[in-house]
């Protein structure tokens, strides 16, 4: 059980890292806007942004899907080098964690009028089976 857990987790957080890398490498190397933009504002009103407005938005999406990345490299060491094993201190680490982040997006999300939600609800279903497959494998060992 500990490691179908492990592998879910991994698969939530692997869907996480990789759409943070694809909007960083959007960002940095192709000079693209924030895709927050366009899902917030639309096409035509992020062209008429200033300057100094997209790139503010751009810092702060540099800064926040870095972190992103981070977070979830991270927690996939955690995954395979605690949970996997059995490690109760690595359940609870993630379940904190990345519980914060999930309820967090939630929040996020409804300044926006709830434009990802379906994204959202999926992601934290995927999130919530990993950890109760996990917490069910580690009762049982």
């Amino acid at each position: 059980m500990l490691k179908i857990g492990a592998i879910v987790l991994t698969i939530s957080a692997s869907f996480n890292l990789l759409l943070a890398a694809a909007i960083l490498i959007a960002i940095i190397y192709l000079g693209k806007n924030p895709p927050i933009l366009y899902i917030s504002l639309g096409q035509a009103e992020t062209a008429n942004l200033g300057q100094q407005v997209l790139a503010t938005f751009k810092s702060l999406a540099i800064y926040f899907n870095s972190a992103i990345v981070a977070s979830c490299l991270l927690s996939i060491f955690v995954i395979w080098a605690a949970l996997s094993q059995g490690q109760k201190w690595a359940f609870w680490a993630l379940f904190v964690t990345i519980g914060i982040s999930q309820m967090m997006v939630f929040i996020a999300d409804s300044y926006m009028g709830n434009k990802t939600l379906v994204v959202n609800i999926v992601l934290t279903v995927i999130y919530l089976l990993g950890m109760g497959i996990s917490w069910l494998g580690l009762r049982v060992k």
